[in-house]
């Protein structure tokens, strides 16, 4: 689990600058419209899908471990949706269900630990030259490639190849969860693209602030991660996540009326909580309801069913920014009315899931 959350931190220490600036890079130096940057997040999201499943079954019949050291030498883009299915599959193994979620949490600091660097440094690296974010980006990878070379061992069991690879369609319940989990994409996927350029094209944010305040998010995270896990332990899996959704929803709202950096600072504080209840359950929730053998599978399922929904979610905040440069209500106003319907959706269908699947 340490030598995991190390090999976490410095691949967001190093990659979290590369997604944040990469928006404000199109649209400042290439000239293209804001709503490109969207675009492109969607092609690249819809090149990744193929990989999620074969990735996830690769992690499943090959292992963990060989998996996590040819991950850096690939492309990043094309890969990052099977780095994530490694990295559950591998809590999943080393801890209990009950620890399952505060592990996630405990993942999530490391990341964000690098997350609280990575962007600040990104920033001010931007205001030299974009050149050095790639450099650095890279350098990363062969670090994180020597962690997980040496302290890494394969984690999990291990099913034979049949030389297919599959995708749980058949488990209703799995196809409605990350069904599920994917709609509240719509809201959590503001968060990166769109809001990097909604700060930078309309407030009119510099880089170095912007990678500032992306470094509130990976401190607030830091150190509210685990009490908040704790205070809302009592709630079950879905009403987490409408939970999270709508305390997102909200803090994606009041950017509409705030310009002064020390109040986008505390909504950055709101925004990062709604992202403290949303993301460990997710992750818990779908480790619950895959097989010790198949978890490379499900958690690589969850991110194709997802990713057919996620990609849009840049599009629409960039098309929003694009057509209502003037107007930040406009903007943020179908964000939170969408974090609504998804929050009482996700309440009423999963609590109705789980009294059926409690009758069996």
């Amino acid at each position: 689990m340490q030598a995991v959350s190390g090999a976490q931190f410095i691949r967001v220490l190093a990659r979290s600058q590369i997604w944040i600036f990469i928006p404000v890079y199109l649209t400042e130096l290439r000239g293209l419209p804001v709503y490109v940057s969207g675009v492109l997040f969607l092609l690249t999201a819809i090149i990744a899908l193929p990989f999620s499943v074969y990735g996830g079954n690769l992690v499943d019949t090959l292992g963990r471990r060989k998996i996590s050291l040819a991950i850096p030498i690939f492309l990043f883009a094309l890969m990052m949706i099977t780095a994530f299915s490694i990295l559950y599959a591998i809590v999943s193994d080393v801890t209990s269900i009950g620890e399952r979620t505060g592990s996630f949490g405990i993942l999530r600091i490391a990341g964000n630990l690098g997350f609280s660097a990575g962007p600040a440094i990104g920033g001010f690296l931007a205001d030299y030259s974009y050149f050095y974010i790639f450099i650095f980006g890279a350098g990363g990878a062969i670090v994180e490639f020597l962690l997980y070379y040496f302290l890494v061992n394969e984690t999990g069991k291990l099913r034979t190849s049949t030389g297919r690879f599959n995708v749980p369609f058949s488990d209703r319940y799995f196809i409605i969860v990350a069904a599920l989990i994917g709609v509240t994409y719509f809201v959590s996927g503001q968060w990166g693209t769109t809001l990097t350029l909604f700060l930078s094209v309309i407030y009119m944010v510099p880089n170095s602030m912007i990678g500032i305040l992306y470094s509130i998010n990976g401190i607030t995270v830091i150190a509210l991660q685990m009490p908040i896990i704790r205070a809302i332990e009592r709630f079950n899996g879905f009403n987490q996540l409408a939970l999270g959704t709508i305390v997102y929803g909200i803090g994606f709202f009041i950017l509409a009326f705030i310009h002064n950096i020390i109040l986008l600072g505390l909504d950055i504080v709101l925004i990062t909580i709604g992202e403290n209840i949303l993301a460990p359950v997710t992750n818990s929730i779908i480790s619950k309801i895959a097989p010790e053998d198949r978890r490379g599978e499900f958690f690589g399922s969850a991110q194709l069913i997802s990713g057919f929904i996620s990609p849009l979610a840049p599009v629409m905040g960039t098309l929003l920014i694009y057509r209502n440069p003037h107007d930040p209500v406009m903007i943020w106003s179908p964000v939170l009315t969408i974090a609504i319907f998804a929050s009482i959706s996700i309440v009423i269908i999963g609590n109705r899931l789980m009294r059926s699947v409690a009758k069996r």
